[in-house]
């Protein structure tokens, strides 16, 4: 019986396009508390979980740029109340994924659609429109820290493994990209474990086969470190760091490096892996330094110098600090001509060194 019912609410979002849509989110607004409510009481039932997170997706797909703000607050508080009993009941690590074929990728892509849904319900939660409805505008910190919280729980889930699930893969980095990319403040919500998870989740998706992701996944790398740049953000995770690991910025540098920039997959991302290695170089330029010095200690002697030239002449203090502080015409300026001159630099290492 809950089934039905959850399915005839979902056919309700889904009635969007009808005329007199407006009357909809009337009927739908007072329910959302009880809706979200069933999740906790259906616990056990993965279809019914599934169910709800379905029903919460496509009603805000098709009605959250229409409604007002007392409507958007409703859902707003609705889906975090969802999201948190649904990562209680469904969203431990210990959900694995293996996969030998085509044929088991589908089914085990089939088997974590409620993980989809839950990524897409926050995506959609995190779109403009939730932000402007109508004439009125709802506090996009209010929103953020929402968007974050949600990812807060699906966050154990998202392992090595289930990020190998195409679907799940696009539509996770996707979300984390943006939010980073536009809030990448409200990283010190998160503990240092899962801020690591997170931080590991975009380092393997940007060397990820398909370019979209490794873009989306580079995006967010880029937002964390120029929110480091202004903020400071990351100051909380770095003294959590233990002893004996490396530093969360030096990690970021060199698996950039050499994970992406001295490979052959750096062609069809270029542009956004320039863009994510210029923030992180500004950091600390000194730090920046001595990750090339101990990459360049890998390679044969003769390209070492070489090697090094190339990046003294790319990464001079001075430009560093003009690009990553100057804004409006200018700033866009020196962007574009460090686009060029970071192809450039790709063009010259790649004549000599290739990282394995």
């Amino acid at each position: 019986m809950a089934c039905l019912c959850i399915s005839l609410y979902d056919g309700v979002a889904l009635a969007g396009d009808m005329v007199g849509s407006e009357r909809i989110p009337k009927f739908i607004s007072p329910q959302l508390a009880h809706l979200s409510g069933l999740m906790e009481f259906y616990a056990d039932d993965l279809s019914i979980c599934e169910g709800l997170l379905r029903f919460f997706k496509n009603y805000s797909y098709h009605f959250i740029s229409i409604l007002d703000i007392s409507s958007c607050l409703l859902l707003f508080q609705a889906s975090s109340n969802l999201l948190k009993s649904y990562s209680t009941n469904h969203c431990s690590s210990n959900r694995s994924v293996i996969v030998k074929s085509s044929t088991e990728e589908v089914e085990e892509e089939q088997k974590y659609s409620d993980v989809l849904c839950a990524i897409e319900l926050l995506v959609q939660l995190g779109s403009k429109d939730f932000f402007y409805s109508g004439e009125q505008s709802i506090d996009s910190a209010q929103v953020s820290e929402m968007i974050f919280v949600g990812l807060q729980q699906i966050l154990p889930l998202m392992t090595r493994g289930l990020l190998q699930i195409p679907s799940l893969c696009s539509k996770f980095l996707q979300l984390v990209g943006f939010m980073l990319d536009s809030y990448a403040g409200q990283l010190k919500i998160l503990p240092y474990d899962l801020f690591d998870a997170l931080l590991e989740s975009l380092l393997y998706g940007m060397t990820y086969h398909d370019a979209d992701i490794a873009k989306s996944s580079l995006q967010g790398i880029t937002g964390i470190a120029r929110e480091h740049l202004s903020s400071r953000v990351l100051d909380v995770h770095i003294a959590a760091t233990p002893p004996n690991h490396e530093g969360l910025i030096d990690k970021c540098t060199r698996r950039l490096l050499t994970e992406v920039v001295f490979q052959n997959i750096i062609w069809d991302r270029i542009e956004p892996a320039g863009m994510a290695l210029l923030p992180l170089a500004a950091i600390d330029m000194n730090r920046f330094a001595g990750v090339v010095q101990g990459i360049a200690q890998q390679i044969p002697l003769e390209h070492q110098q070489r090697l090094m030239s190339n990046f003294e002449t790319l990464m001079k203090a001075d430009i560093v600090t003009k690009l990553t502080t100057m804004k409006g015409h200018e700033g866009r300026k020196n962007r574009i001509i460090f686009k060029k001159d970071f192809e450039s630099f790709c063009h010259d290492i790649h004549s000599f060194l290739i990282i394995k």
